[in-house]
């Protein structure tokens, strides 16, 4: 049986992992599409004052509480673990889309880092078509992450469920 503890952790991560999922998928579907149409000038100077501004302490803030919140879920599983490995696994999958999101932006982040000052048309269109590559590939980590996490908090729930039911019917008639 799962303590309290692992059930609040992963209900913590997946809450974590399906804000930075949803506001990934907006990224990648919705955000980074337009500004390719505008343009990487127009993108430059709205990064700027969004993920330069405000994003530069929430988006960091947000994916490493995320990180720590599944790992925290996975070794707390893993220390209560009673052949339970099948749900380990898909908590030590969501550990290492998690962590790969995180390595994934140490190649994004100094592009975006980069164009505080940059002005060069060029130069900002390599840095746009790079941080679009790179998030795209983030995001994907982020939602199989958050879809992962959703199918262990799942299982979870149920096996909590399930053990308030009882061993046996005690109406049934004897043979």
């Amino acid at each position: 049986m799962y303590s309290a503890r692992t059930r609040k952790l992963l209900a913590a991560a997946t809450l974590a992992s399906g804000l930075l999922a949803g506001m990934s998928v907006d990224r990648t579907v919705v955000t980074m599409p337009a500004w390719s149409q505008i343009g990487a000038l127009g993108w430059a100077a709205f990064s700027r004052h969004a993920d330069l501004g405000n994003g530069l302490f929430l988006y960091p803030a947000e994916a490493i509480l995320a990180a720590l919140l599944v790992c925290g879920s996975a070794a707390s599983l893993t220390i209560e673990s009673n052949g339970w490995a099948r749900m380990a696994s898909q908590l030590y999958c969501a550990v290492a889309l998690t962590l790969g999101a995180l390595l994934i932006t140490v190649k994004a982040a100094p592009l975006m880092l980069g164009i505080q000052y940059l002005n060069d048309p060029v130069s900002l269109q390599r840095a746009f078509e790079g941080f679009y590559f790179w998030g795209n590939l983030r995001a994907a980590c982020h939602v199989l992450a958050f879809i992962v996490e959703l199918g262990a908090l799942s299982k979870l729930s149920s096996g909590a469920l399930s053990s308030l039911k009882p061993a046996s019917n005690r109406f049934e008639t004897l043979e």
